[in-house]
């Protein structure tokens, strides 16, 4: 017998063995993606139940001991008027009936529209997530454990995902509180009214839906402002598509500080970056002001007090302090650098230079004489005295 005889024995046995172990493997990722496609299949199922208000339907894919928690999600969601639900699944495993998967869904609300694309799934707090098990037979997935996973580092100002929230939805606004204690329907007038001015200034295309506003009880309030004690309001933008205006609901409903947040989402939705804080603060301090007579504008003795304090030469783009004692002075002193710019040179200018500076990034050198048609110096030397007159300071 030739050595090659003695040794085919031993090469077919490899050979079986081989082959047999990848049948195993490709059966294996078989079941794997049959699974995948099942509980991809109940996912779909559950964001066409929610877009289509079926809370029946989005129950339909749930064993029953989840009810309580899904149902709360499901309001939650319905209550912001959900308008896009991209899920994904991953680390699928399991075998026979019992799957495990790591869920996420983007979510957009209000009339948003989310987007499959890489960065999907970037902007954590517009994304579920959860570590999931599933009960599949016949064909068909039934969710039967959903732990959600949050980052503690960063809690959400906005606590849809966890805690039972209540609505008001008006025209332009849905105003939402998990307290007991906060009513949201006793800000929804001021609210929509503050929605409608806001309008007047969008820079995003289309417009925003309607508008989020979050009301946070004390506790809440306190965690999510930290040590800025002075604020009374925060926009809180959690992708280029959602933006929720955090207020203080300590505070009684407050048309002027709506406007004022509501402006940032105006102007800024679609982004989520932004420069020159002057600029930002003084255009949502412009739109929560307008032209409304000096005597009424509650900063007028702020930005007194800064001119005298600082000595003050005419500079409309001043540099931005975080400084609690000069901040409210900043505020004043950007909200008159825009109510001259506008006055002088008219609201679309002055959104297109707004457009120009903050979203863009330019410097108001460089986007003073395409947007507002002068050099940004002749322009500071024609506001300097207009607002000296308008604090009576000459």
């Amino acid at each position: 017998m030739t050595r090659f005889r003695r040794l085919l024995p031993v090469a077919l046995a490899l050979a079986a063995l081989v082959c047999g172990g990848v049948l195993i493997v490709r059966a294996s990722a078989l079941r794997v993606r049959d699974a995948e496609d099942t509980i991809r299949t109940a996912l779909d199922n559950q964001g066409s139940a929610l877009l289509r208000g079926d809370r029946s339907g989005w129950l339909r894919e749930v064993d029953a001991s989840l009810w309580p928690e899904m149902i709360r999600l499901y309001a939650n969601l319905r209550g912001f008027e959900l308008s896009s639900w991209i899920p994904r699944t991953t680390s699928v495993s399991g075998n026979g009936s019992v799957w495990h998967a790591s869920v996420q869904a983007r979510v957009c609300f209000a009339g948003a529209h989310c987007r499959r694309d890489p960065d999907s799934y970037v902007p954590l707090g517009d994304v579920l997530t959860a570590s999931t098990t599933w009960r599949i037979t016949a064909g068909h997935a039934t969710l039967t454990a959903f732990a959600q996973q949050f980052t503690p580092a960063m809690p959400a100002a906005v606590p849809w995902k966890s805690a039972a929230l209540t609505f008001a939805t008006g025209t332009r606004v849905i105003v939402a509180a998990s307290d007991d204690s906060v009513r949201p329907s006793t800000w929804l007038a001021a609210a929509d009214r503050a929605a409608q001015a806001a309008d007047r200034y969008a820079l995003s295309s289309p417009r925003p839906g309607k508008y989020l506003i979050y009301l946070a009880a004390s506790g809440e309030w306190a965690t999510a402002i930290g040590d800025d004690r002075e604020a009374e309001a925060f926009v809180d933008r959690t992708s280029k598509e959602t933006a929720f205006t955090v207020v203080d609901a300590a505070e009684p409903p407050d048309e002027r500080l709506l406007r004022h947040e509501l402006g940032h989402v105006a102007t800024l939705l679609g982004t989520l970056g932004g420069h020159a804080d002057w600029a930002i603060e003084g255009m949502a301090e412009y739109i929560a002001w307008e032209q409304t007579p000096m005597t009424a504008y509650r900063l007028t003795s702020a930005a007194r007090n800064h001119i005298t304090r600082t000595g003050w030469k005419g500079r409309l783009d001043l540099d931005w302090s975080t400084d609690p004692t000069d901040r409210v002075g900043f505020y004043a002193m950007a909200y008159l650098a825009f109510r001259c710019l506008g006055a002088t040179y008219g609201d679309r200018k002055l959104l297109a230079f707004f457009a120009t500076v903050v979203r863009e990034g330019r410097t108001p050198t460089e986007a003073a004489p395409p947007t507002l048609g002068a050099p940004w110096p002749d322009i500071q030397s024609t506001c300097a005295p207009k607002i000296r007159s308008w604090l009576a300071l000459h």
